[in-house]
This record gives C-alpha cells, structure tokens and sequence, in this order.
C-alpha cells in the first residue's frame, strides 16, 4: 500500500499524494491535530495500535514507512 496515497484525503489543499519526504516541516496543514489523524488513518488501514514511541518518532512520511516496515508490513511511501 501506498502511504502518500492512502494519507492523501487528509492533505486536500495539496492535490496529490504525500511523498517520502514530505512532514510537518514541508505541509503546512500538518498540525498536532492533523498528526492525530494521520495516526488514526494508519492505525485504522493496517489494523495496528502504534506505541508511544513510534508516534513520537513518526515525523516524515519516511519515517512512517520505516516504522511500518519494522512490524513486517509492505508499504510504500
């Protein structure tokens, strides 16, 4: 699965899929509330409970992939 894809709808204003590189550095939007749902989203889509400790380590869409990849799914950025 695609991560920029499925965290796409949250990022309307950028009408196009999240890319590896993009954060809460580089999208403006991508607030505490909005880091909320993107955890929700991912929690949601993959059937996970993210720890404490990977949400806080959560800062790119990269790093969402590797953390993804870590607990043995296939995912994309």
């Amino acid at each position: 699965m695609k991560i920029g894809a499925l965290l796409a709808p949250l990022f309307p204003e950028l009408g196009r899929p999240l890319a590896a590189d993009d954060s809460p550095a580089t999208v403006a939007t991508w607030d505490s509330l909005k880091q909320t749902e993107v955890v929700l989203a991912v929690e949601e889509a993959f059937h996970v409970d993210l720890t404490t400790r990977e949400i806080l380590d959560l800062k790119s869409v990269a790093s969402l992939v590797a953390i993804l990849r870590q607990r043995g799914l296939d995912v994309e950025p």
